[in-house]
């Protein structure tokens, strides 16, 4: 959970030299697996889809383990609150 407040950028910016080795690996897929570039530049895009879900449903577990220890806290001063007020 170690992006939640240290997320680094995939990437600043897309650099020629990416670019290139982005299309290189499509065209890769394409011919390994006998599709089309656009097919395979197709499944790539839905599997990074995928995993971008993952890592957004992660984040969120995430936060609602820091909401769950927050309210608990919360909850503890309001009884440390309650008890000083008698």
């Amino acid at each position: 959970m170690g992006t939640l407040q240290n997320q680094k950028p995939r990437f600043d910016f897309i650099t020629e030299d990416v670019a290139a080795a982005f299309s290189a690996e499509i065209e890769n897929i394409a011919k390994t697996v006998g599709i089309s570039h656009a097919d395979a530049l197709a499944d790539f895009l839905a599997l990074a889809k995928i995993d971008d879900y993952d890592r957004k449903d992660e984040q969120l577990a995430g936060f609602g383990k820091l909401l769950d220890a927050l309210n608990v806290r919360l909850y503890d001063i309001s009884l440390v609150l309650r008890e000083a007020q008698r």
